[in-house]
């Protein structure tokens, strides 16, 4: 049995939707359905880091102390209160129990929707920390102690950690995690599909990466931040008119009239019952809600660098956006 601490870190992090995805998996992979059989993970601990330093987000994952205490947007209480983590444990298991498959309006489109997997050569123990990154944290590890399953390192680009007692491992999954989307929408990669992006931080260098790894064309829009041009994705950039089939704006922009999907990352709060949800969800012809990737890139996270042997037996894509509707549109 693996006894796992979880933690999501960065600023702001209040409305972090990763531990309820974290519960969800671990949900489903303990014995949900028929067939299944139950993973060995215990998740002791579910937490939001406020953290502007990556050094928050390590000291956390060693003494198991926050640098201070805020409230998570789901239950407007600190996600260390029993109160808060109870809330959030029923509503998961309500999810789990109610939506036992994926909505036929989240099916996916695509053939082959690419789940990467990571190597099976990192040590486990039996005690863990994993920790999903996000904004200002992504580019802040830098150190020649961390071991790699990907190209993290080279595109300054982490957002996800795992702790086995002895080293740290460190992968980036919103490039991975975009690739996933789009191809689970019906993109073929072999296409060599244009993908407009605006932006320069760090979700959008892994996406740079990644799609230009799978044959993918990129065209930067610009945005605050420049995407440094001599990157590994220098040779997948173009300037043609051919017409986008997916266009990501990192920075939160509205967007114009586009050709193909339109993804704002930055996911925002969503209102409505389960069935309104669901139906915002599905309209991708209108707009991708940022929650695709946010679900995307935490399965990958799982594949690739936290429990690769369980890549397999990991719910799909449609299945797990679905559970976390319910659990935003029902958490009490």
């Amino acid at each position: 049995m693996v006894a796992v601490r979880y933690g999501s870190a960065g600023d702001p992090i209040a409305h972090s939707l990763s531990p309820v995805l974290s519960r969800l998996v671990v949900s489903h992979l303990a014995g949900e359905g028929e067939g299944k059989q139950s993973a060995d993970i215990q998740m002791k601990r579910v937490m939001i880091i406020p953290a502007r330093k990556v050094e928050d987000a390590l000291a956390w994952a060693y003494v198991d102390a926050l640098p201070h205490s805020v409230n998570w947007s789901l239950t407007d209480l600190p996600l260390e209160k029993f109160a808060s983590y109870h809330r959030l444990e029923k509503a998961v298991a309500a999810a789990t129990n109610a939506v036992k498959d994926c909505p036929p309006s989240l099916l996916q489109k695509g053939d082959f929707p690419h789940l990467p997997i990571g190597p099976d050569r990192i040590p486990g123990s039996h005690e863990e920390v994993w920790l999903s990154l996000t904004s200002p944290l992504k580019h802040q590890l830098g150190a020649a102690s961390l071991r790699y399953v990907d190209e993290s390192k080279g595109i300054e680009s982490i957002n996800c950690l795992r702790w086995n007692n002895r080293e740290w491992w460190a992968a980036s999954t919103d490039g991975p995690g975009m690739v996933f989307v789009a191809e689970y929408l019906g993109i073929g990669m072999d296409d060599s599909p244009v993908l407009d992006m605006r932006g320069g931080g760090g979700a959008a260098r892994s996406t740079a990466w990644a799609w230009s790894c799978e044959g993918g064309k990129l065209r930067w829009l610009g945005g605050r931040r420049e995407l440094r041009e001599d990157g590994p994705w220098e040779a997948a950039i173009v300037d043609s008119k051919t017409p986008a089939q997916l266009t990501v704006d990192f920075e939160g922009n509205d967007h114009d009239e586009v050709e193909g999907f339109f993804m704002n990352a930055a996911y925002k709060p969503m209102i409505g019952d389960y069935l309104e949800r669901i139906e915002i969800l599905s309209d991708v012809d209108k707009a991708v809600d940022g929650r695709w990737l946010l679900a995307a890139q935490h399965l990958i996270s799982w594949s690739t660098l936290w429990r690769p042997d369980l890549a397999l037996q990991l719910p799909e894509l449609g299945l797990l956006l679905a559970r976390l509707a319910h659990v935003e549109a029902n958490i009490l």
